[in-house]
């Protein structure tokens, strides 16, 4: 079953999830969820990143469908992973702590936003904030200034995306085929080379550590954390994939000795 998060009080969130429940013709269970073959969606009064009161027990993935912020205001529709490289989790989950990230279904995700954008930059984010669950999950959004957060339309074109995906995943179509599943080293928090890989090659990201997280502000880094980004992913990674000229090389070196030491190789781009 897949579980569709939305909150309250997000603009974007509490229209896409209307939306979602007219194309997906769900029937309203009681307690803010509604429910249809294979898929509940659930309401939630907390901020997603929270997720108080969300019950993913009986569910083999979630999708948070969420307003994108950004401080350039460049409007653009995403996919990330969950949780916080350092010692900070100001945005929710925990401190030094990834959530289990579910790879193809992000591929398959951006792809069909891909194929929808014509007015709108699509890419993926890299993994960052909470909340940190027990089973595999994404964030699904749109925004980046408050006229694509208050838009219908966008909200419509992020349900009828999710929707197509779910539809097609508890139907057991091969709609998250990828070519490889890999962890993302370096770039920014929009990481452009990983998200053409992704939509080019069929490159499935479990998470994606950009390279400002590489380094703590205290000077601490957080290199052995690429054990849980191995570790914590639906499908496992094949290899790494590092942005090297981002990357400074003291860190490369590190990086690639870490990458030794748990038995993964890197492909350099």
């Amino acid at each position: 079953m897949i579980l569709v998060a939305c909150s309250s009080q997000d603009i974007a969130s509490a229209n896409a999830a209307k939306a979602f429940i007219s194309i997906a013709g769900l029937e309203d269970t009681g307690g803010n969820t509604y429910c249809g073959e294979g898929i509940r969606l659930q309401i939630l009064d907390s901020p997603l990143p929270i997720a108080k009161g969300l019950s993913p027990e009986d569910a083999t993935l979630v999708i948070f469908m969420s307003r994108h912020s950004s401080s350039s205001g460049t409007p653009a529709m995403t996919v990330h992973p969950m949780g916080n490289w350092g010692p900070q989790a100001s945005l929710g989950g925990m401190p030094r702590t990834l959530s289990i990230s579910a790879p193809s279904p992000m591929l398959s995700i951006l792809r069909l936003l891909n194929e929808s954008r014509n007015d709108i930059a699509i890419t993926y984010e890299a993994t960052h904030h909470g909340p940190v669950l027990s089973v595999p999950a994404l964030f699904a959004e749109f925004g980046g200034n408050e006229e694509t957060i208050n838009s219908a339309k966008f909200a419509a074109r992020l349900a009828g995306v999710v929707h197509s995906f779910c539809k097609s995943h508890v139907a057991g179509e091969e709609n998250e085929k990828a070519a490889k599943v890999v962890v993302g080293i370096g770039s920014t928090h929009y990481p452009g080379r990983f998200t053409a890989l992704a939509l080019e090659k069929g490159y499935a990201f479990s998470h994606m550590m950009p390279k400002h997280a590489i380094l703590n502000p205290d000077g601490t880094d957080n290199i052995e954390m690429l054990e849980q980004a191995i570790a914590k992913s639906s499908e496992p990674a094949e290899m790494a994939v590092m942005d090297w000229k981002s990357i400074k090389s003291g860190q490369r070196s590190a990086i690639i000795k870490k990458l030794e030491d748990i038995g993964i190789g890197y492909e350099r781009i």
